[in-house]
């Protein structure tokens, strides 16, 4: 287990910055909040589908597009999110968020 400490708000109010989360090994689920590493910087968001190479990550807010990580970037899975962080529930959470913000992008 790694703990990791977040910047940014694209999944607000689920985590927040400079909130600090336990990421256990193991591949993700759709569904599932994981950190993965990009550009340098070791970042949160959504798994929205798997592959046998990687992962198709979102953020919880809409802001972001839809982008594929390889499994090699992957750290591992939130552990300690809640019951909105990973599976059923993390996907219609996510799915709700998406369309809010795009009928209001400030709320």
């Amino acid at each position: 287990m790694k703990v990791f400490r977040l910047e940014g708000s694209s999944m607000l109010p689920l985590f927040r910055p400079g909130q600090a989360v336990a990421v256990g090994p193991g591949r993700p689920r759709p569904g599932d909040c994981a950190v993965y590493t990009y550009g340098g910087r070791n970042l949160l968001h959504r798994v929205a589908e798997v592959s046998r190479g990687g992962a198709v990550f979102v953020d919880d807010a809409g802001r972001l597009e839809p982008h594929y990580v390889a499994w090699a970037e992957v750290r591992g899975t939130v552990l300690d999110g809640g019951p909105l962080a990973g599976g059923l529930p993390g996907r219609c959470y996510s799915s709700l968020r998406r369309a809010l913000y795009a009928v209001n992008p400030f709320n």
